[in-house]
């Protein structure tokens, strides 16, 4: 053995023995036990990895092996999911696997003569080296190629998936949709995470130019010989930032492409884009997967879109109209440039039944429907709505059939719904009664297609997972790259699975700089799939619609929406006589040939009206108010009931409210924090107790389970957490503030003040919602001046009221289970 091994050997072996002196008082990962059963060397050695002047450790035995970084109280930052002490797993699994390290220990627990110097693991009996920048990366799986991502989809009985599209035809893929000569049209954010020159907020992750597919594209899909597999792919337009969706409209396509939608088309038949026109502008930019997006046709000519929880200032080009998203959606009409705001916010995608009904939601959300138009409110200022929408389902439990993967950013984040998105009315009637009022949600962090059954007998729709999906989904995937990102009816009637087919899903805004960096943060750049899943034996048909009129009474919403589109663009009125005829045919073929005369001039709108108003309860008051009749009678019995519920008077003076001094970046709340870490780390919390002080100070803005009330976070999703963030977020509010947690200041005319969190935003008013969820509802002919502040609502201070053994209780107690 060379001399200089000798020491190091020793060294690492006396390192085995016991956790080094510095780092006592911290528990080992469950599987860095010093010895295993029979009293042997385990495998475990401290070694500093990275640098930071803190051990790590490295295990290796004949049965597993991992890698877990040391976390200092310094670094446990806040909204992070790490704990003090060895939480940062960078690899672990099964010995033998495609990412284990050579033994460090024998079967019998026999030194295997593994050293760690000169900046690498060295690994004597089989000649290898890994250098420790190796050993700070999240290896992950490997990805699978496109037949074996296809054999590892979960179905359920009677249906079968076909790989209708993959990499190098697409690359990371997030958005479809089918033009009137049946293409497929395909929106690929090939510069996720980051594009050139990006970076985190606080700057500590980001990417220059790294890769020649780092940009957003728009690709046109043709199948050329019928054989219902795409086989050519076109390029129409590179270059874009973020794109997030389009929709047809004449010779071209609407694109969402940050900070503008515009307008985009081929005028010379050579298949690329070669015009362009910006028609509004504004758009926020920021994390990717919260910007401006769509879009769905709506049964008024208009094209709808989701905020994505950016906001923005919009300037419409056209007529130089500015108008404030806020927390709204939007619509815009493509034959006038008219933009509007509508219910919102949703995060990803907003969309609608064939009765006109819209749905949204947000990751953590199964879905929401708007019940109350906008444009309802616009013509009633006298009516004063606290929400325009509704939680369709509480649940977030999923099933996922991938192999658990820990988190990078929430590790104990599994089996939970934290991305959903999509949320997508089946529209047809080829699945039958398992597709009979159902709606689809792309869930990509768990790798599934969720299935919810939708409930029209209330006041506002409901909905409840799929009685075949008891203990499981419609569709999941055994491979953990599997990241469905839609999920929508196409024009044969089958279900189209858009797969971005990725390694990372999280943003690095919300992933430790320290694991960030090594990550392949673009893993899987290059591939893409997209599916067709349908009933067995079910032929694919072809998309194209060669007459508008005859296309309108099919079953399809699809093939529908495409025919009124085009009927509307050539102002069709040769078509009204045939379009009369379907005012007899089933309901959704009926509201839809109603709404395409209306367009036509071939029906009234109070005619309109009239007709559907007899098909409630799927028929709701969106439809009917889009219908522009000024008829009464827009709402059903339990709408009207839900209405007087929500709507009420304004107050006819409100009170002045004390404004809280609190700041950003306050040195003083760092001392209170840092003094309560220090006195509450010794101390063991009493959930018992903890109850009770919760009850006592904490309450009045939070829930646990079923007790409380929800303005700020519910904190058993925060539960996990490590303590210091957790006793940070009580004593500093106001260090990091998510946007939809920001306080709202409103000054009045009346010179009062107000500050809450904004719930809800309508043409009339807005609605704050106050400590103990009281909700002030405020005209917005009333207010002077509404400002969202960078600050909590939740108040500093609480020094003076909670004890470190205080804090120790109501921590064990939003703990348990």
């Amino acid at each position: 053995m060379p001399r200089f091994i000798l020491p190091l050997l020793l060294c690492s072996l006396l390192k085995a023995a016991e956790v080094p002196p510095a780092l006592r008082g911290h528990p080992l990962p469950d599987a860095a036990k010093l010895q295993d059963a029979q009293g042997h060397d385990n495998g475990v050695r401290f070694v500093d990895l990275n640098g930071d002047g803190h051990e790590d450790i490295v295990l290796s035995n004949a049965r597993e092996y991992g890698v877990f970084l040391f976390v200092p109280k310094e670094r446990a930052k806040k909204n992070l999911q790490w704990d003090e002490g060895w939480s940062q797993v960078m690899r672990e699994g099964r010995a033998g696997d495609a990412n284990s390290l050579p033994l460090i220990v024998r079967a019998d627990g026999s030194d295997n003569g593994v050293t760690f110097h000169d900046g690498a693991m060295w690994a004597a009996s089989s000649n290898q080296r890994i250098p420790f920048a190796e050993l700070l990366k999240v290896p992950g799986p490997a990805p699978k190629s496109p037949q074996d991502s296809l054999k590892a989809l979960h179905l359920k009985p009677g249906y079968q998936a076909t790989l209708v599209a993959a990499e190098p035809l697409v690359q990371d893929p997030v958005f479809i949709d089918w033009d009137a000569k049946g293409r497929m049209w395909v929106v690929e954010m090939g510069d996720y995470p980051f594009a050139p020159g990006e970076k985190t907020k606080d700057g500590s992750v980001g990417q220059e130019k790294v890769s020649e597919l780092q940009a957003g594209r728009v690709k046109i899909l043709e199948d050329t010989n019928g054989d219902g597999i795409y086989d050519k792919a076109s390029l129409f337009l590179d270059g874009l930032k973020h794109p997030t969706g389009l929709a047809f409209w004449k010779n071209g396509v609407f694109i969402a492409n940050i900070p503008d939608i515009f307008y985009a088309e081929d005028t010379d038949g050579d298949g690329r884009c070669d015009k362009r026109e910006t028609w509004y502008t504004g758009f926020t930019a920021g994390n990717p997967q919260h910007l401006v997006n769509g879009f769905c046709w709506g049964l008024d000519g208009w094209l709808y879109g989701a905020n994505g929880d950016s906001g923005g200032d919009i300037t419409c080009v056209k007529d130089g109209k500015k108008i404030a998203l806020g927390t709204s959606d939007f619509r815009f009409d493509p034959r006038t440039g008219g933009f509007a705001l509508e219910g919102g916010r949703s995060q990803y995608g907003k969309w609608r039944d064939d009765y006109g009904n819209w749905f949204g939601n947000n990751n953590s959300t199964i879905g929401w429907h708007y019940w109350l138009p906008f444009r309802y409110l616009e013509r009633h200022p006298e009516v004063v709505a606290k929400s325009v929408r509704s939680d369709m389902n509480g649940e977030k439990r999923v099933f996922p059939a991938s192999p658990p993967v820990r988190r990078f950013n929430q590790g104990s984040a599994v089996n939970t719904l934290t991305s959903g998105c999509s949320p997508m009315p089946f529209r047809d009637t080829t699945f039958g009664s398992d597709g009979e009022n159902v709606m689809f949600i792309c869930e990509p962090a768990n790798n599934l297609v969720h299935r919810e059954v939708l409930d029209y007998s209330g006041g506002t729709i409901t909905s409840k997972r799929h009685p075949g999906d008891a203990e499981s989904e419609f569709i999941a995937s055994e491979d953990n790259w599997f990241r469905p990102s839609m999920a929508r009816t196409g024009p044969d009637g089958a279900l189209y699975v858009v797969d971005m087919y990725r390694l990372v899903l999280e943003h690095p805004e919300w992933i430790p700089a320290e694991i960030a960096h090594g990550l392949d943060l673009r893993a899987g750049e290059d591939l893409g799939r997209i599916y067709r899943i349908a009933k067995t034996g079910s032929p694919k048909s072809g998309a194209a619609i060669p007459n508008p009129t005859e296309a309108m009474a099919s079953s399809n919403g699809w093939m529908r929406d495409t025919a009124q589109r085009l009927l509307i663009e050539r102002n069709e009125t040769a078509a009204v006589p045939e379009l009369k005829k379907l005012l007899g045919a089933a309901p959704a073929v009926r509201i839809q040939a109603a709404f395409t005369l209306m367009q036509l001039g071939g029906m009234s709108a109070d005619d309109v009206f009239a007709l559907i108003r007899p098909l409630s309860p799927q028929v709701r008051a969106t439809a009917l108010t889009a219908s522009g009749s000024q008829s009464e009678g827009v709402f059903s019995e339990a709408e009207r009931a839900l209405l007087k519920q929500a709507a009420q008077k304004a107050p006819a003076k409100t009170p002045v409210v004390a404004m809280p001094a609190i700041t950003n970046n306050n040195p003083n709340r760092q001392k209170v924090v840092a003094k309560y870490v220090a006195d509450a780390a010794g101390l063991s919390g009493d959930a018992r107790r903890g109850a009770a002080v919760f009850q006592k100070v904490c309450m009045v803005c939070h829930k646990v389970r079923e007790l409380g009330v929800e303005v700020g976070p519910d904190l058993t999703t925060v539960a996990t957490k490590p303590r210091e963030q957790l006793i940070e977020a009580i004593f500093d509010p106001n260090r990091a503030v998510e946007q939809r947690n920001a306080a709202t200041q409103v000054t009045k005319k009346d010179q009062s003040l107000l500050m809450g969190q904004l719930a809800a935003e309508t043409p009339g008013n807005i609605t704050l919602r106050m400590p103990g969820g009281a909700e002030i509802v405020v005209l917005r002919s009333d207010i002077r001046e509404l400002k969202t502040l960078t600050t909590s609502i939740m108040p500093e201070g609480l020094e003076s009221v909670l004890s470190a053994q205080d804090v120790a209780d109501v921590l064990a107690f939003i703990s348990t289970k």
